[in-house]
């Protein structure tokens, strides 16, 4: 076990472009999974044939690496209860770094996803779905863009809203990450086992108005499936995503969603703290498409 000592640093800020046919005034489950702000997946899915594009530069790889990673790719509601997501990650040298300026470039990794929402049947009165991810390094991509590792990761999830708080929904879960080198040479992140995992996850998010104020619980552990590695990761994750005004988002059709979270976690390389600020912006094509339509008849 190596010890460190609380580190304090800013997220990359996060932007997402989408089509969307969902209302404006909602935020789907989907679209508060804000990587580094809220990370549990919850048992919505995506409406029947809603489209959500993405495009998720780290902006703070300007600072803290060599190359900026250009995460891109969509999510789709395949039907009311089953949608997928499909990403690609690109890399770019930034020049700011020891590397000239697109020096290097490529694709580091595609992910792969799938949520389908069970309702009521595997618990009464809770809402369920199950999922898959499927993330694998593609190349020979640098040491820092990459773990190395191919991730299959199946999950459960519950959530219900808290009895007299109908504002407020309790969830839990259970995945697992199963992971196999590749011929990709990475490098982990901090407190990241690297082996085989359970993860159990718990926590709450209360919709109070445009805010909503989350707070997530993770308990990583390679002791349930017997990996050669051994170790705990106890994380903590309060955060607030606030669906912004249309006065404060130029009368944008679209909807702006600034999310701000807090990260405490602790494991076998010592304490980490840190904080997250992203952006994400879904704008419904098919309403931009009536708006800028004209005729050809004369």
């Amino acid at each position: 076990m190596r010890a460190s000592t609380p580190v304090i640093s800013l997220l990359p800020l996060l932007v997402v472009l989408g089509a969307s046919t969902a209302a404006e005034n909602t935020v789907t489950d989907s679209a508060l999974q804000v990587r580094g702000i809220f990370n549990a997946a919850l048992p919505g899915t995506e409406p029947k044939n809603s489209l959500h594009l993405l495009f998720k530069p780290h902006f703070g790889d300007l600072i803290n690496k060599d190359h900026l990673r250009v995460p891109f790719g969509m999510r789709y509601g395949l039907t009311e209860n089953w949608e997928a997501t499909a990403e690609l990650e690109a890399y770019i040298s930034h020049g700011i770094g020891d590397t000239s300026f697109f020096a290097q470039k490529g694709f580091s990794s595609f992910n792969l996803g799938t949520k389908y929402r069970l309702g009521n049947r595997i618990q009464p009165n809770w809402d369920s779905a199950v999922g898959l991810d499927l993330t694998r390094p593609l190349g020979r991509p640098p040491v820092e863009v990459t773990d190395g590792l191919q991730h299959v990761a199946p999950f459960v999830t519950f959530a219900r809203p808290l009895a007299g708080y109908e504002d407020v929904r309790v969830f839990w879960g259970l995945g697992a990450d199963f992971v196999n080198e590749t011929t990709a040479v990475g490098r982990l992140e901090k407190n990241q086992l690297g082996d085989d995992t359970a993860t159990l996850t718990t926590g709450l998010v209360w919709e109070h108005g445009s805010y909503h104020y989350t707070l997530e619980v993770n308990w990583t552990t390679t002791d349930w499936l017997g990996g050669p590695l051994k170790g705990n990761v106890l994380s903590l994750r309060p955060g607030i995503v606030w669906r912004i005004p249309k006065k404060y988002t130029f009368d944008s059709r679209g909807q702006w969603l600034l999310g701000l979270g807090l990260r405490l976690t602790n494991g076998p390389d010592g304490t980490d703290v840190g904080a997250g600020l992203k952006l994400r912006v879904n704008f419904d094509f098919k309403k931009l498409r009536q708006r800028f339509s004209f005729s050809a008849n004369p």
